[in-house]
């Protein structure tokens, strides 16, 4: 490529390498003029490989794309899902409102991408979109669901700690786990709760409780974790002691 303008043809070329090296150029050398052009192109591209490096181009001018990518998601539900993917990297708080209805898209990979494009513009707006999915869907929709909410991070704990005391299970377990994710400092405002669920839960909860509980930085962890070791639930009570073992390793580093 030599100049924009043979980049400009050579992205419509039938050649997918040659697509790839196009857009390579312009996201390189092109200014955001380019850039309604780009969504465009991303959104009818069928090749992953240069879609990614369209995504690429398109986020280099992230004020520029947002508008046009906020009306690409009027697309078809493949091109949604790279469009949203592409939103997730410009992580623009006013994009929240808009993105929130795929939230509960029927096709898995939309929902999906759209939690993950919320998780990460890191807005409080974006946490009741994401909570109510909590022990639903099978091991890859929960596994994202944990993701977007470790990225949203702080604003998702208040709803993360309540779901700990959740009347089912499953809606228990996948919160504890989306704690661990977040970890410390975020977590700390569930420290009461992952104590709660820890002390009081089935083994399973009790058990991710524990691991969330002892990542935290909080007056009541320690307390929490002398009295199960000291408590007569056998398997608590060994792991209650190595986390308090691991603890003071850590703080003598």
């Amino acid at each position: 490529m030599t100049t924009l303008e043979q980049a400009r043809r050579a992205v419509y070329d039938v050649s997918p390498t040659t697509r790839q090296r196009a857009a390579v150029h312009l996201g390189t050398h092109g200014d955001d003029s380019h850039t309604a052009e780009l969504v465009a192109l991303l959104v009818a591209e069928p090749d992953f490989f240069v879609r990614e490096t369209l995504t690429w181009a398109v986020c280099r001018h992230p004020r520029v794309a947002l508008p046009h990518l906020l009306a690409a998601l009027d697309s078809s539900p493949g091109s949604r899902v790279q469009v949203l993917h592409a939103l997730s990297k410009i992580q623009a708080p006013e994009a929240v409102a808009r993105i929130l209805p795929f939230a509960e898209d029927d096709d898995p990979a939309v929902a999906m991408k759209a939690w993950w494009a919320l998780g990460r513009t890191g807005t409080p707006e974006a946490a009741p979109a994401l909570l109510p999915h909590l022990g639903r869907g099978g091991e890859e929709q929960q596994r994202e669901l944990s993701r977007a909410l470790e990225q949203l991070g702080e604003p998702g704990v208040t709803g993360l700690a309540a779901a700990l005391a959740d009347e089912e299970v499953e809606v228990r377990l996948h919160a504890a786990r989306a704690l661990v994710l977040v970890g410390d400092p975020a977590a700390r405002p569930a420290a009461a709760a992952l104590v709660a669920a820890a002390e009081g839960d089935e083994q399973e909860v009790a058990m991710v409780a524990l691991e969330a509980l002892a990542a935290l930085d909080s007056p009541e962890v320690e307390p929490a974790l002398e009295r199960l070791r000291d408590g007569e639930d056998r398997f608590r009570s060994l792991t209650a002691q190595w986390l308090l073992a691991d603890r003071a390793e850590r703080r003598s580093d």
